[in-house]
Protein backbone atom coordinates (compact mmCIF):
# COMPACT_ATOMS: atom_id res chain seq x y z
CA UNK A 1 0.00 0.00 0.00
CA UNK A 2 2.82 2.38 0.85
CA UNK A 3 4.37 1.72 -2.54
CA UNK A 4 1.12 2.66 -4.28
CA UNK A 5 0.85 5.89 -2.26
CA UNK A 6 4.45 6.80 -3.12
CA UNK A 7 3.82 6.18 -6.81
CA UNK A 8 0.76 8.45 -6.77
CA UNK A 9 2.67 11.24 -5.03
CA UNK A 10 5.51 11.00 -7.53
CA UNK A 11 2.99 11.17 -10.38
CA UNK A 12 1.43 14.38 -9.06
CA UNK A 13 4.83 15.96 -8.47
CA UNK A 14 5.84 15.14 -12.05
CA UNK A 15 2.56 16.63 -13.33
CA UNK A 16 3.11 19.86 -11.36
CA UNK A 17 6.58 20.15 -12.88
CA UNK A 18 5.22 19.62 -16.38
CA UNK A 19 2.51 22.23 -15.82
CA UNK A 20 5.11 24.75 -14.67
CA UNK A 21 7.11 24.11 -17.84
CA UNK A 22 3.99 24.56 -19.97
CA UNK A 23 3.07 27.75 -18.11
CA UNK A 24 6.58 29.12 -18.63
CA UNK A 25 6.48 28.28 -22.33
CA UNK A 26 3.02 29.81 -22.57
CA UNK A 27 4.27 33.01 -20.97
CA UNK A 28 7.10 33.23 -23.52
CA UNK A 29 4.61 32.74 -26.35
CA UNK A 30 2.22 35.30 -24.82
CA UNK A 31 4.97 37.91 -24.35
CA UNK A 32 6.21 37.26 -27.88
CA UNK A 33 2.73 37.75 -29.30
CA UNK A 34 2.25 40.87 -27.21
CA UNK A 35 5.63 42.09 -28.39
CA UNK A 36 4.70 41.56 -32.00
CA UNK A 37 1.46 43.49 -31.54
CA UNK A 38 2.74 46.32 -29.34
CA UNK A 39 6.17 46.75 -30.91
CA UNK A 40 4.67 46.26 -34.37
CA UNK A 41 2.18 49.03 -33.66
CA UNK A 42 4.96 51.24 -32.35
CA UNK A 43 6.99 50.56 -35.49
CA UNK A 44 4.00 51.56 -37.64
CA UNK A 45 3.46 54.80 -35.70
CA UNK A 46 7.16 55.68 -35.87
CA UNK A 47 7.19 54.99 -39.60
CA UNK A 48 4.19 57.33 -40.05
CA UNK A 49 5.89 59.98 -37.92
CA UNK A 50 9.05 59.73 -40.05
CA UNK A 51 7.02 59.78 -43.27
CA UNK A 52 5.13 62.92 -42.21
CA UNK A 53 8.39 64.63 -41.30
CA UNK A 54 9.93 63.65 -44.64
CA UNK A 55 6.89 64.92 -46.55
CA UNK A 56 7.22 68.30 -44.84
CA UNK A 57 10.97 68.36 -45.50
CA UNK A 58 10.55 67.50 -49.19
CA UNK A 59 7.87 70.17 -49.69
CA UNK A 60 10.05 72.77 -47.96
CA UNK A 61 13.01 71.83 -50.14
CA UNK A 62 10.98 71.90 -53.36
CA UNK A 63 10.04 75.53 -52.74
CA UNK A 64 13.72 76.49 -53.03
CA UNK A 65 14.36 74.74 -56.35
CA UNK A 66 16.22 74.97 -58.67
CA UNK A 67 18.73 76.16 -56.03
CA UNK A 68 19.81 72.73 -54.76
CA UNK A 69 21.94 74.12 -51.92
CA UNK A 70 19.06 76.15 -50.50
CA UNK A 71 16.70 73.21 -51.06
CA UNK A 72 19.00 70.88 -49.10
CA UNK A 73 19.24 73.30 -46.17
CA UNK A 74 15.47 73.82 -46.09
CA UNK A 75 14.79 70.07 -46.16
CA UNK A 76 17.28 69.34 -43.37
CA UNK A 77 15.93 72.19 -41.23
CA UNK A 78 12.33 71.00 -41.52
CA UNK A 79 13.32 67.40 -40.85
CA UNK A 80 15.20 68.47 -37.72
CA UNK A 81 12.26 70.57 -36.51
CA UNK A 82 10.07 67.48 -36.82
CA UNK A 83 12.37 65.32 -34.72
CA UNK A 84 14.56 63.59 -37.31
CA UNK A 85 18.32 63.31 -37.05
CA UNK A 86 19.84 65.11 -40.08
CA UNK A 87 22.70 62.58 -40.08
CA UNK A 88 20.18 59.87 -40.98
CA UNK A 89 18.93 61.73 -44.07
CA UNK A 90 19.92 61.43 -47.71
CA UNK A 91 18.87 64.28 -50.02
CA UNK A 92 18.84 63.65 -53.76
CA UNK A 93 17.74 65.64 -56.84
CA UNK A 94 16.42 63.44 -59.69
CA UNK A 95 15.92 66.62 -61.74
CA UNK A 96 16.28 70.36 -61.32
CA UNK A 97 12.61 70.58 -60.35
CA UNK A 98 12.39 67.62 -57.94
CA UNK A 99 13.85 66.66 -54.55
CA UNK A 100 13.75 63.37 -52.63
CA UNK A 101 14.51 62.95 -48.93
CA UNK A 102 15.20 59.49 -47.49
CA UNK A 103 15.62 58.51 -43.84
CA UNK A 104 16.68 55.30 -42.07
CA UNK A 105 16.35 55.14 -38.27
CA UNK A 106 16.70 52.36 -35.69
CA UNK A 107 13.68 52.00 -33.38
CA UNK A 108 14.13 50.49 -29.89
CA UNK A 109 11.78 47.58 -29.12
CA UNK A 110 9.97 47.12 -25.78
CA UNK A 111 8.97 43.44 -25.70
CA UNK A 112 10.77 41.83 -28.62
CA UNK A 113 14.15 41.78 -26.82
CA UNK A 114 12.74 38.56 -25.28
CA UNK A 115 13.27 37.13 -28.76
CA UNK A 116 16.67 38.83 -29.01
CA UNK A 117 15.25 41.59 -31.24
CA UNK A 118 16.40 44.82 -29.62
CA UNK A 119 15.95 47.23 -32.56
CA UNK A 120 14.27 47.40 -35.93
CA UNK A 121 15.39 49.56 -38.84
CA UNK A 122 12.71 51.81 -40.35
CA UNK A 123 13.17 53.33 -43.81
CA UNK A 124 10.98 55.93 -45.53
CA UNK A 125 11.29 58.27 -48.50
CA UNK A 126 9.42 61.35 -49.72
CA UNK A 127 9.64 63.28 -52.96
CA UNK A 128 8.29 66.68 -53.95
CA UNK A 129 8.41 68.69 -57.15
CA UNK A 130 7.52 72.11 -58.37
CA UNK A 131 4.13 72.15 -60.03
CA UNK A 132 4.29 73.53 -63.56
CA UNK A 133 0.70 73.09 -64.65
CA UNK A 134 -0.81 76.35 -65.93
CA UNK A 135 -3.56 75.83 -68.49
CA UNK A 136 -1.45 77.19 -71.35
CA UNK A 137 1.27 74.60 -70.70
CA UNK A 138 -0.79 71.95 -72.50
CA UNK A 139 -0.21 73.73 -75.80
CA UNK A 140 2.74 73.97 -78.18
CA UNK A 141 1.43 77.08 -79.93
CA UNK A 142 -0.65 79.55 -77.90
CA UNK A 143 -2.13 82.94 -78.85
CA UNK A 144 -3.75 84.74 -75.92
CA UNK A 145 -5.36 87.68 -77.74
CA UNK A 146 -9.15 87.74 -77.85
CA UNK A 147 -9.19 90.36 -80.64
CA UNK A 148 -6.58 89.06 -83.13
CA UNK A 149 -6.75 85.65 -84.73
CA UNK A 150 -3.94 83.11 -84.95
CA UNK A 151 -3.02 82.89 -88.63
CA UNK A 152 -0.46 80.61 -90.28
CA UNK A 153 0.67 81.37 -93.82
CA UNK A 154 3.23 79.26 -95.64
CA UNK A 155 4.33 75.82 -96.68
CA UNK A 156 5.57 72.77 -94.80
CA UNK A 157 4.75 73.61 -91.19
CA UNK A 158 4.87 70.80 -88.66
CA UNK A 159 3.55 71.42 -85.14
CA UNK A 160 4.01 68.41 -82.88
CA UNK A 161 1.39 69.12 -80.22
CA UNK A 162 -1.72 71.25 -79.79
CA UNK A 163 -2.52 74.89 -80.55
CA UNK A 164 -4.88 77.37 -78.89
CA UNK A 165 -6.16 80.82 -79.72
CA UNK A 166 -8.58 82.99 -77.77
CA UNK A 167 -9.89 84.27 -81.12
CA UNK A 168 -10.21 82.67 -84.58
CA UNK A 169 -7.74 80.26 -86.21
CA UNK A 170 -6.86 80.44 -89.91
CA UNK A 171 -4.31 78.43 -91.91
CA UNK A 172 -3.41 79.10 -95.55
CA UNK A 173 -0.78 77.20 -97.53
CA UNK A 174 0.24 73.61 -98.09
CA UNK A 175 1.57 70.74 -95.98
CA UNK A 176 0.58 72.24 -92.63
CA UNK A 177 0.32 69.69 -89.81
CA UNK A 178 -0.90 70.01 -86.22
CA UNK A 179 -0.70 66.58 -84.57
CA UNK A 180 -2.73 67.50 -81.49
CA UNK A 181 -5.89 69.55 -81.02
CA UNK A 182 -6.40 72.79 -82.94
CA UNK A 183 -8.32 74.72 -80.30
CA UNK A 184 -10.03 78.10 -80.89
CA UNK A 185 -12.45 80.23 -78.91
CA UNK A 186 -13.77 81.47 -82.26
CA UNK A 187 -13.97 79.78 -85.65
CA UNK A 188 -11.45 77.57 -87.48
CA UNK A 189 -10.65 77.99 -91.18
CA UNK A 190 -8.18 75.79 -93.09
CA UNK A 191 -7.43 76.42 -96.78
CA UNK A 192 -4.81 74.74 -98.95
CA UNK A 193 -3.44 71.39 -100.04
CA UNK A 194 -2.05 68.52 -97.94
CA UNK A 195 -3.40 70.06 -94.75
CA UNK A 196 -3.33 67.68 -91.76
CA UNK A 197 -5.26 69.27 -88.92
CA UNK A 198 -7.72 66.49 -88.07
CA UNK A 199 -8.59 67.42 -84.48
CA UNK A 200 -10.37 70.78 -84.63
CA UNK A 201 -12.22 72.22 -81.66
CA UNK A 202 -13.94 75.54 -82.34
CA UNK A 203 -15.79 77.73 -79.84
CA UNK A 204 -13.69 76.49 -76.97
CA UNK A 205 -13.08 78.14 -73.58
CA UNK A 206 -10.97 81.27 -73.05
CA UNK A 207 -7.62 80.67 -71.34
CA UNK A 208 -5.73 83.45 -69.57
CA UNK A 209 -2.03 83.91 -70.17
CA UNK A 210 -0.24 84.86 -66.91
CA UNK A 211 2.56 87.40 -66.51
CA UNK A 212 5.47 86.06 -64.45
CA UNK A 213 7.68 89.13 -64.84
CA UNK A 214 7.57 90.25 -61.20
CA UNK A 215 8.55 86.82 -59.90
CA UNK A 216 11.35 86.48 -62.46
CA UNK A 217 12.68 89.95 -61.62
CA UNK A 218 12.72 89.14 -57.90
CA UNK A 219 14.69 85.96 -58.59
CA UNK A 220 17.12 87.84 -60.84
CA UNK A 221 17.62 90.57 -58.23
CA UNK A 222 18.36 87.94 -55.57
CA UNK A 223 21.00 86.43 -57.88
CA UNK A 224 22.46 89.82 -58.83
CA UNK A 225 21.53 89.35 -62.50
CA UNK A 226 19.78 92.64 -63.34
CA UNK A 227 21.13 94.62 -66.34
CA UNK A 228 20.11 98.25 -66.81
CA UNK A 229 20.95 98.50 -70.53
CA UNK A 230 20.51 96.46 -73.71
CA UNK A 231 22.40 93.16 -73.78
CA UNK A 232 24.09 91.71 -76.89
CA UNK A 233 25.17 88.06 -76.89
CA UNK A 234 27.21 87.35 -80.01
CA UNK A 235 28.30 83.80 -80.76
CA UNK A 236 29.25 82.94 -77.18
CA UNK A 237 28.08 80.62 -74.43
CA UNK A 238 25.36 81.97 -72.14
CA UNK A 239 24.91 80.26 -68.78
CA UNK A 240 21.50 80.80 -67.17
CA UNK A 241 21.78 79.12 -63.78
CA UNK A 242 19.62 81.93 -62.36
CA UNK A 243 17.14 84.23 -64.13
CA UNK A 244 18.56 87.22 -66.02
CA UNK A 245 16.53 90.45 -66.08
CA UNK A 246 17.30 93.11 -68.71
CA UNK A 247 15.86 96.62 -68.55
CA UNK A 248 16.07 96.94 -72.32
CA UNK A 249 16.46 94.74 -75.38
CA UNK A 250 18.21 91.38 -75.71
CA UNK A 251 20.03 90.44 -78.94
CA UNK A 252 21.05 86.81 -79.46
CA UNK A 253 23.27 85.92 -82.40
CA UNK A 254 24.44 82.32 -82.75
CA UNK A 255 24.55 81.56 -79.04
CA UNK A 256 24.79 78.35 -77.07
CA UNK A 257 22.54 78.69 -74.00
CA UNK A 258 22.69 76.29 -71.07
CA UNK A 259 21.29 76.07 -67.55
CA UNK A 260 17.83 76.37 -66.03
CA UNK A 261 16.20 79.78 -65.97
CA UNK A 262 14.68 82.65 -67.90
CA UNK A 263 16.16 85.58 -69.78
CA UNK A 264 13.56 88.33 -69.38
CA UNK A 265 13.68 91.59 -71.35
CA UNK A 266 11.51 94.61 -70.65
CA UNK A 267 11.73 95.37 -74.37
CA UNK A 268 12.11 93.21 -77.49
CA UNK A 269 14.19 90.05 -77.88
CA UNK A 270 15.90 89.60 -81.27
CA UNK A 271 17.10 86.13 -82.30
CA UNK A 272 19.38 85.78 -85.30
CA UNK A 273 21.45 82.69 -85.97
CA UNK A 274 21.72 79.27 -84.43
CA UNK A 275 20.87 78.61 -80.76
CA UNK A 276 21.30 75.16 -79.25
CA UNK A 277 21.08 74.05 -75.63
CA UNK A 278 23.93 71.89 -74.32
CA UNK A 279 21.93 68.95 -72.98
CA UNK A 280 18.47 67.61 -72.31
CA UNK A 281 18.71 68.81 -68.70
CA UNK A 282 18.71 72.47 -69.80
CA UNK A 283 15.50 74.45 -69.31
CA UNK A 284 15.55 77.86 -70.97
CA UNK A 285 12.79 80.44 -71.41
CA UNK A 286 13.26 83.57 -73.54
CA UNK A 287 10.72 85.97 -72.05
CA UNK A 288 9.86 89.42 -73.38
CA UNK A 289 7.41 91.94 -71.99
CA UNK A 290 7.09 93.23 -75.55
CA UNK A 291 7.91 91.28 -78.75
CA UNK A 292 10.18 88.41 -79.77
CA UNK A 293 11.61 88.46 -83.31
CA UNK A 294 13.07 85.33 -84.91
CA UNK A 295 14.62 86.27 -88.25
CA UNK A 296 16.74 84.24 -90.64
CA UNK A 297 17.21 80.81 -92.11
CA UNK A 298 18.42 77.53 -90.60
CA UNK A 299 17.69 78.56 -87.01
CA UNK A 300 17.42 76.02 -84.18
CA UNK A 301 15.94 77.06 -80.83
CA UNK A 302 15.49 74.90 -77.73
CA UNK A 303 13.24 76.29 -75.01
CA UNK A 304 10.12 78.37 -74.52
CA UNK A 305 9.48 81.64 -76.35
CA UNK A 306 7.17 83.61 -74.05
CA UNK A 307 5.67 87.04 -74.78
CA UNK A 308 2.38 87.30 -72.84
CA UNK A 309 1.89 91.00 -73.63
CA UNK A 310 3.39 91.15 -77.11
CA UNK A 311 3.92 89.32 -80.38
CA UNK A 312 6.22 86.50 -81.44
CA UNK A 313 7.27 86.86 -85.07
CA UNK A 314 8.79 83.89 -86.90
CA UNK A 315 10.18 84.99 -90.26
CA UNK A 316 12.44 82.74 -92.30
CA UNK A 317 12.99 79.28 -93.69
CA UNK A 318 13.97 76.06 -91.96
CA UNK A 319 13.27 77.24 -88.41
CA UNK A 320 13.26 74.43 -85.82
CA UNK A 321 11.95 75.01 -82.30
CA UNK A 322 11.88 72.38 -79.56
CA UNK A 323 9.76 73.76 -76.75
CA UNK A 324 6.75 76.10 -76.94
CA UNK A 325 5.72 79.34 -78.66
CA UNK A 326 3.46 81.29 -76.29
CA UNK A 327 2.40 84.92 -76.85
CA UNK A 328 -0.45 87.39 -76.94
CA UNK A 329 -0.24 87.29 -80.75
CA UNK A 330 1.80 85.13 -83.13
CA UNK A 331 2.91 85.85 -86.70
CA UNK A 332 4.44 83.01 -88.74
CA UNK A 333 5.72 83.60 -92.27
CA UNK A 334 8.12 81.39 -94.16
CA UNK A 335 8.65 77.81 -95.22
CA UNK A 336 9.67 74.62 -93.44
CA UNK A 337 8.97 75.58 -89.85
CA UNK A 338 8.90 72.84 -87.21
CA UNK A 339 7.78 73.26 -83.59
CA UNK A 340 8.22 70.14 -81.44
CA UNK A 341 6.50 70.22 -78.06
CA UNK A 342 8.76 69.92 -74.99
CA UNK A 343 7.63 70.53 -71.41
CA UNK A 344 11.08 70.46 -69.81
CA UNK A 345 11.66 74.21 -70.17
CA UNK A 346 8.60 74.91 -67.99
CA UNK A 347 11.03 74.64 -65.07
CA UNK A 348 12.56 77.93 -66.18
CA UNK A 349 9.41 79.81 -65.15
CA UNK A 350 8.08 80.32 -61.61
CA UNK A 351 5.99 77.34 -60.56
CA UNK A 352 2.41 77.52 -59.38
CA UNK A 353 3.34 75.66 -56.20
CA UNK A 354 4.83 72.38 -55.05
CA UNK A 355 3.36 68.91 -54.65
CA UNK A 356 4.33 65.52 -53.30
CA UNK A 357 5.28 63.00 -55.97
CA UNK A 358 6.50 60.16 -53.71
Amino acid sequence: MQDVRDSIERFYKDERGAVMVLVALGMVVFISMAGLVIDGGREYLERQKIQNALDAAALAGAQELPDTSAATLAALDYASLNGLNPHNLVVFFPSSGMITVECTEDIDMYFLPVLNINQKSVNAIAGAAQDYSPAWASYTLFSGSSTERLQINGNTYYIDGSSHTNDDFKANGSSITITGICDAVGSISVNGSSMSIPHRQAYSSHIELPDYSEEVREQAESAGNVHHTDIHYNGNNVNVEDPIYVEGEVHLNGNNISGCGAILAEEDIHINGNMINNSSSDAICLYSQQDIHVNGNDITISGILYAPNGEIKLNGNNINITGKVIANTISINGNTITIMDDDSALQALPSSGVRLVL
